[in-house]
């Protein structure tokens, strides 16, 4: 089949990210040709293609190259841009590091002691790479104690910011009773002394905790650790610094679920509450990339709650506002400030987070790679020994409504287990519509199956207690979903569980009953609750089989711009407005007739034509942001 002539009709039954090479690569940039005799080549078609260009942020899609431009009308090539983002590895030209590598950076509770080092990643993929070149985990590193902290994937980031934002909505119905979007210190004191939310229409409800001050109409609630509080006036706005409601400054609370990292301890809640920042949070402590973000300080009202952002998630500028602060901003609209004194500006843009949040919210989700008898067996026998209590199987995303915001992703990759060829295939499915030559997401409804967590923090006894580097001890942390466990190495918030089994063995505290069912269980069922918890895993998206074009079939030869792209695999770039073509066949060194997958339509195909994104000196800043756009300036346009 060629691609090209079916393209319509696969842009109404597709959606999603790369294709699939049989090696692993670097994610420098490498954009060249094999045989061309630069050193910047890769054949896997796996390494970064385009350019390092700063993304200018829009709220006008008729802007061509413009973050608005490529979320509404090149969705595809805004994932992809997104994914370069998050696994690219920035270079000194790019401002990577502040002055000090591997300088120490905090502070802990005690207000003294460090926390982190900071400054030691070139890119996202350093900690984030199992599987290799994927939104994937594993790596661990030292984190508020020597034991460290395992890095979590992302696969399903984007569901799972969806519901921790319905969480807090589903919340605020139950709560803030006029609905002006914070909780008065008569509504906390009328909540009942708990807030319980619905997992799906016919699903458990899950207490978060009680809503209620302290005092009655003084003092502090008492929401389960996930969620972090500020403290606002009469009027709902925040007051900086406060600690509680006293009835004199501040009347009321407001609130956030912090739906990433393991946990921080008692009062500390975890660490970013959105993947936006998720990536601006890291770009900065682990690689000194200042991120300018005018998005999430987008406050109108200044109850610490923004508009949403492109990708459509709302922000939480009263405990997370990114690191640049724009104070002086030129003419041309980028900020001047350079808190790390690098004289690299802008490092990371407005736009740049606009294209990488959208990745987020669209990475795939984790699979389960068996049978659906062998999942409802390890189900069942979760729900009997209590694990279900915590680990909650299914979720349900809401439709948009005056109150939730729907499934605001594009689109979906439905992951299933062949039994017959004993591998996992995908389906891409669409969840847009077409209004004219935008792509609108539907906004509808969508269960989440095979989550497994309760999003609540739990205290989980001695074995799985931290030491923090300042003293503290810390034995509470969140439920992680289940999804991908079976991908893990190593497990637990600390990575010192070198097996599924001794992550199991080590829970304690509110865990203990089932921690003891599953280590009396009988052999059998022991096999069966291992057999379900190794099937629960994360895949190579990039080589994974999958009918990208809906027409039912997983093609052996895919026709892409009429070239054999090898088996229909899952590869966004097929889908830009402009194709990627690929080099083709090719004589490699050893003699090997090989399929180049080096592109060989690069600026077209990454947009690099278009006004928002032409960088005619290569030197990172597009021509509308550059003082100088015919000279070679790295750090700021200019110099």
């Amino acid at each position: 089949m060629t691609f090209a002539l079916k393209r319509s009709a696969a842009l109404s039954a597709a959606f999603l990210v790369l294709l699939s090479p049989m090696v692993s690569a670097q994610y420098a940039e490498r954009p060249d040709l094999a045989g061309s005799g630069s050193p910047a080549v890769d054949a896997s078609g796996r390494s970064v293609k385009n350019k390092r260009i700063r993304a200018v942020h829009s709220d006008d899609p008729d802007d061509e190259g413009s973050s608005a431009y490529f979320i509404a009308k090149d969705p595809f090539l805004a994932y992809q841009l997104g994914r370069n983002l998050n696994f690219r590895e920035f270079r000194e030209r790019d401002g990577i590091f502040d002055a000090r590598v591997s300088n120490l950076a905090g502070p802990m509770p005690d207000g003294t002691t460090a926390k982190i080092t900071a400054n030691n990643q070139t890119s996202c993929l350093g900690c984030h790479n199992l599987p290799q070149g994927n939104p994937g985990g594993g790596a661990n590193f030292s984190k508020d104690g020597g034991r460290g902290r395992n890095s979590p994937h992302y696969y399903g980031g984007g569901i799972m910011e969806m519901l921790a934002i319905q969480i807090r909505a589903e919340m605020f119905v139950a709560i803030d009773t006029n609905k002006d979007g914070w909780v008065s210190a008569a509504e906390a004191q009328a909540s009942g002394g708990s807030v319980m939310v619905q997992t799906t229409p016919v699903g458990p409800m899950i207490d978060m905790g009680d809503p209620s001050l302290g005092g009655g109409l003084t003092g502090s609630p008492a929401l389960n650790n996930i969620f972090r509080v500020w403290y606002v006036d009469a009027n709902g706005e925040v007051v900086p610094g406060a600690t509680e409601v006293d009835g004199i400054n501040t009347h009321g609370y407001n609130f956030e679920m912090v739906v990433w990292g393991w946990g921080q301890g008692p009062g500390r809640s975890a660490l970013n509450p959105t993947n936006r920042a998720f990536l601006w949070d890291p770009y900065k402590a682990h690689g000194g990339l200042e991120a300018y973000d005018p998005s999430t300080t987008n406050d109108p009202d200044n109850d610490g709650v923004s508009e949403p952002t492109l990708a459509g998630a709302i922000q939480f500028p009263a405990t997370h506002v990114a690191p640049d602060a724009g104070a002086s901003v030129d003419a041309l609209g980028f900020s001047r400030d350079d808190p790390d004194g690098d004289g690299h500006l802008s490092e990371i843009t407005e736009g740049d987070l606009d294209l990488a949040e959208w990745f987020m919210l669209n990475a795939p989700r984790p699979a389960f790679a068996g049978t659906r008898r062998e999942y409802k067996q390890g189900v069942a026998l979760m729900e009997s020994w209590g694990c279900t209590d915590c680990h909650i199987a299914d979720w349900h995303i809401r439709r948009e409504t005056q109150v939730f915001a729907g499934d605001r992703r594009a689109f979906d990759l439905e992951v299933t287990f062949n039994a017959d060829e004993r591998r996992l295939e995908g389906e891409l499915v669409p969840l847009y519509t077409m209004d004219g030559d935008e792509f609108v997401p539907n906004r509808e409804q969508f269960r989440v199956s095979g989550l497994f967590t309760d999003f609540r923090h739990h205290d989980m006894g001695e074995r799985l207690a931290e030491k923090d580097f300042g003293g503290n001890v810390n034995s509470l942390w969140r439920t992680p979903p289940l999804w991908g466990v079976g991908s893990g190495f190593p497990w637990s918030h600390d990575g010192h569980s070198l097996t599924i089994e001794e992550a199991i063995l080590r829970h304690g505290g509110e865990a203990q009953a089932s921690r003891d069912y599953f280590a009396n269980a009988n052999d059998l069922d022991h096999m069966r609750i291992m057999n379900f918890l190794n099937k629960l895993v994360l895949y190579d998206i990039e080589r994974l089989p999958t009918d990208m074009d809906g027409n039912g079939t997983i093609d052996s030869s895919f026709m892409v711009a009429g070239m054999d792209t090898g088996e229909e695999r899952f590869n966004p770039e097929w889908l830009f407005n402009t194709p990627v073509e690929i080099q083709g066949p090719f004589l490699n060194t050893d003699g090997v007739m090989i399929r180049s997958d080096a592109a060989t339509n690069i600026p077209a195909a990454y947009g690099e034509t278009l006004p928002f994104r032409m960088d005619s000196d290569d030197d990172g800043w597009p021509d509308v942001w550059d003082h100088q756009p015919f000279v070679t300036g790295y750090m700021d346009g200019e110099n």
